[in-house]
């Protein structure tokens, strides 16, 4: 195989030259469809370039309370759509939902916590039932 001649070389620089422009000009087009526009995205707001930097913002949720007086199911449900929400992990789901237990339950959690340590989160929900849930569910569990 021969070396390149200058001639060959100038024709390898003008075809370099031509697909970078070319490249270039894709790259611009590309810049532009990605731009801030007008049109909506799913949720209803403008698309912004920097929406793909930042995850979405989490709507601001109340922990539930509890207090022991009621039947815990509807407790034991806010919990978890508060958790599934807030992307909560297992391991601090019963710390934060002993935290949010009032009067009685509080009462009953620390007596639990002595007795038998911190239970995970599947125990502590048949727990809470067990005490605290109407007598048809206290005779099920």
């Amino acid at each position: 195989m021969s070396e390149p001649t200058i001639a060959d070389v100038m024709e390898m620089l003008k075809t370099l030259t031509l697909e970078l422009t070319t490249m270039k000009s894709d790259v611009a087009a590309m810049k532009a469809k990605a731009s801030p526009s007008t049109d909506s995205s799913i949720g209803g707001h403008p698309n912004r370039a920097r929406d793909l930097d930042h995850p979405p913002k989490f709507q601001k949720l109340d922990f539930p309370r509890y207090d022991g007086k009621t039947d815990p199911l509807l407790f034991i449900n806010k919990c978890k759509s508060y958790f599934r929400q807030q992307r909560t992990m297992a391991e601090e789901r019963v710390w934060m939902a002993s935290y949010n237990l009032e009067d009685v339950a509080q009462l009953w959690y620390i007596q639990l916590q002595e007795d038998e340590g911190t239970p995970p989160w599947g125990c502590f929900k048949d727990l809470l039932h067990l005490r605290f849930g109407p007598p048809s569910v206290r005779s099920v569990i």
